[in-house]
């Protein structure tokens, strides 16, 4: 079993719609998860059986769970963080954030949010 969900993943879990769960969540019906990453709500398996309980459900953990195949498939291309990483003005607004082999990371309006981007890939790359 998976550690976190997003809210499609409870949502395909708990058989309900994105916005019932959100609106128990907003109103204070039941307590929001704990961790979120870029704004998304992280569910963890409690906060489902919690959601699940609310709405008199049985979670159907199989629409999530990942099963091996027998068959030998590629490894997925990872991203691979390459620094340094510098900050490119590419219009008036605009900001790249690119990496040593050039690919681009990341894109900001502001040249201080690209910084704060390029700063925290930095320290992602170190580890």
């Amino acid at each position: 079993m998976k550690e976190h969900y997003l809210l499609g993943e409870v949502s395909r879990v708990l058989g309900r719609k994105p916005h019932q769960i959100v609106h128990l969540l907003t109103t204070g019906k039941i307590p929001e998860p704990e961790q979120r990453i870029a704004n998304k709500r992280l569910f963890s398996a409690e906060d489902v059986e919690r959601l699940a309980r609310h709405f008199r459900v049985n979670p159907n953990w199989s629409v999530v769970e990942v099963t091996p195949s027998n068959t030998e498939a590629e490894a997925p291309e990872r991203l691979t963080l390459r620094p340094p990483f510098e900050v490119i003005q590419v219009s008036e607004t605009g900001h790249e954030i690119r990496d040593a082999g050039g690919g681009v990371f990341a894109w900001a309006a502001d040249r201080g949010h690209a910084l704060v981007l390029a700063g925290l890939l930095e320290a992602a790359a170190r580890g």
